[in-house]
């Protein structure tokens, strides 16, 4: 339960694995109104977007905010005889965590010199670049609006070729960068990097006599 006095959504209790975020967008969450005290369900909430309702009871203007979430790992209890009965190979950090790296600062094997994860609203998830998020989502891609400093783990509005808010750090090499990066880098494909697949999409493409008459 979240309220004013309190900011923890829950506890996980996980071994062999670790957490890595919570898509909102796929949560079904339970808003109660302070005026009637009534409950009622809210879907498709996102990072850093206000979502304003209604009451379904007394008509009274909700509103609600999620900047971000964030994994805090909590070290086992010990019993009195000093053992935690959990084994301390086994657990691992969570990867996204406030003021330390994303796993490999936020790179990928795409883009080597992206510091960042990039929050995607077509299906709230996060990745480090458009290409990561084809590979694993079939769905079209939407320009991402929201993105995860590699440095402390921020989430903070899509800013290109601009320093984290938090660290200060530069989570690319700028403006004049020479990749796509989901259509907000790069988009002179003379300029463009060979490495980008974008620089050579359509270029195959049929073209009729008439509409090269035009451009011309």
């Amino acid at each position: 339960m979240l309220h004013h006095y309190s900011d923890i959504l829950g506890y996980l209790d996980l071994q062999n694995t670790t957490a890595v975020d919570l898509v909102l967008q796929e949560c079904e969450l339970t808003v109660g109104c302070l005026s009637c005290s009534q409950e009622g369900p809210m879907q498709n909430l996102a990072y850093g977007q206000t979502k304003e309702f209604n009451c379904e009871n007394c008509h009274t203007k909700l509103s609600i905010l999620a900047e971000s979430t964030k994994f805090h790992y909590i070290q086992p209890r010990t019993n009195k005889t000093g053992s935690s009965g959990v084994s301390y190979k086994t657990l691992r950090d969570p990867a996204v965590q406030k003021g330390k790296p994303l796993p490999e600062k936020g790179t990928c094997k795409h883009f080597k010199q992206s510091h960042r994860w990039l929050r995607f609203p077509c299906c709230g998830r996060t990745y480090p670049c458009d290409v990561c998020h084809d590979e694993n989502q079939d769905h079209p891609m939407e320009l991402a609006t929201r993105m995860i400093c590699g440095f402390c783990a921020k989430e903070q509005p899509y800013g290109n070729g601009k320093p984290c808010v938090s660290c200060g750090g530069m989570m690319t090499r700028g403006t004049y960068t020479s990749h796509w990066e989901g259509g907000q880098g790069c988009r002179n494909k003379v300029k463009m990097s060979r490495n980008d697949r974008q620089k050579y999409g359509n270029s195959n493409k049929t073209v009729s006599r008439k509409a090269a008459a035009e451009k011309k």
